[in-house]
């Protein structure tokens, strides 16, 4: 018992010089991939609304928001941004979506405080590892239970960086990470129909686990058992969970490390079928309509139920399915994230080859790593016919980007939503983070020039 109270006092306890020095250079390389997915999530509609809804609303002007000129309060920012770097399906994972449910609560204070670089490495460092270590240990919460893990883990995370930057005392965090587990909420029901419920989970993740700070800063209690409890998390959204798992080795190894980043706008366990496809794109042009058969045999995790539809109604349904991805990796370039539109989910040729391509699962061996999802893919085209193995993808645990190419991810990804001067300029600045004595600084590179 005491689970909480445990991770409460490991957040209290651990300050910038407890980080090892290759964590805090994966999370520069997670905050550069972040702002990337939170650029391109400004260039899509349902993004777009809740960013419309935020200014409808106002707010006293702290907190910048991403790609626009306006600013507002800590909390809707936290918002915004949260549903920005969740709005396309490429933002990093570290074991739990973390840079969309605490990066935006942290940069929405650091901001508004004026806070050092240090303070916020230190605080995504601290909210990462929680949210990750919360995320592995509960038990078929998402196949079994319906409940989307960012959504519901996420308010810890963000409650517990926010609690840290505002120097809340081990009580006071034990009392924030209670109030936050009030908080939890999303279900997976959008993976049926493509529903933009998904993209607004993160942010809101974040906004509640900064109000939960907020609240425990006046003094409003929360149960100090919230995660470990007769009806707190672990027994409300999860099967029974080994509880060991959250709290082993805490402190000594941080679980959020290597980080996990994607390379392609699409759902993680996705990410080595399409590289493996761009990869055989490279050397044998396709003509799409001459595919006459595609059958994917694979980890059985990649072709659950809710990735396998066939006949998505948006992008994000699109983005969330295995046998469409794949066939929109067949028809299109998906180095260029922005291929992955309306148009590319109306197409004819992608919807009637997304119906035909064959899932075969196979359970994984017991080597299998996290975030490891082998598959093969047979291709026959043209009387030809080849299979192509996954290997890990790059960002995977496996394969990880190095500064120099998720810089040049960043330009890729952001090169006709932002001007080259404006790229340059976070770039330099994210690179030497841990020297910033603002975080102003930042927030201003974040918007437009």
């Amino acid at each position: 018992m005491d689970e909480t109270r445990v991770l409460a006092e490991f957040v209290d306890a651990t300050e910038y010089t407890d980080l090892p020095a290759s964590l805090v250079d994966d999370l520069k390389i997670i905050v550069l991939d972040t702002f990337a997915a939170a650029f391109i999530g400004t260039a899509q509609p349902w993004a777009r609304m809740v960013i419309e809804m935020v200014r409808e609303l106002g707010g006293t002007p702290e907190a910048t928001i991403i790609n626009h000129t306006w600013q507002t309060d800590i909390s809707r920012a936290a918002l915004a941004n949260g549903a920005l770097i969740g709005a396309f399906e490429c933002e990093p994972l570290t074991g739990s979506h973390a840079s969309g449910t605490v990066l935006p609560a942290v940069l929405a204070v650091c901001d508004s405080e004026g806070l050092d670089g240090q303070a916020f490495l230190t605080a995504l460092a601290l909210g990462f590892e929680v949210s990750a270590r919360i995320a592995r240990t509960a038990v078929g919460l998402e196949s079994t239970r319906g409940f989307h893990n960012p959504g519901t883990q996420g308010p810890f995370g963000a409650a517990a960086a926010v609690g840290k930057l505002y120097g809340l005392s081990q009580e006071m965090l034990t009392n924030a990470l209670g109030i936050a587990g009030s908080s939890s909420a999303g279900l997976l029901e959008f993976a049926w129909t493509g529903a933009d419920t998904k993209r607004l989970h993160l942010g809101r993740a974040s906004q509640l686990g900064l109000e939960s700070v907020l609240l425990a800063q006046k003094g409003f209690r929360g149960p100090p058992t919230v995660l470990e409890g007769r009806y707190g998390y672990y027994n409300a959204f999860s099967l029974p969970s080994p509880l060991d798992r959250l709290l082993d080795e805490i402190g000594e190894t941080w679980v959020i490390q290597p980080p996990s980043l994607k390379s392609y706008p699409a759902h993680v366990t996705q990410q080595a079928v399409v590289q493996a496809i761009q990869t055989y794109k490279q050397a044998h042009p396709l003509d799409p309509q001459r595919i006459t058969r595609v059958v994917i045999r694979g980890d059985s995790h990649i072709m659950d139920e809710r990735h396998a539809v066939r006949e998505p109604e948006t992008v994000m349904g699109g983005q969330y399915s295995l046998p469409f991805t794949t066939a929109v990796a067949l028809t299109r370039d998906l180095s260029n994230p922005l291929a992955y539109d309306d148009e590319t989910v109306k197409d004819p040729v992608v919807r009637e080859l997304a119906k035909r391509i064959e899932l075969i699962p196979v359970e994984p061996s017991g080597h299998a790593e996290p975030g490891v999802y082998p598959a093969e893919i047979l291709l026959e085209c043209n009387g030809q016919s080849d299979t192509l193995p996954t290997t890990p993808h790059k960002g995977s645990p496996r394969n990880p980007f190095t500064w120099d190419e998720v810089c040049a991810k960043f330009q890729r990804y952001t090169a006709s939503l932002i001007r080259p001067e404006q790229a340059k300029a976070l770039m330099d600045a994210v690179c030497h983070l841990e020297q910033l004595d603002n975080m102003a600084e930042v927030a201003e590179a974040l918007a437009p020039r």
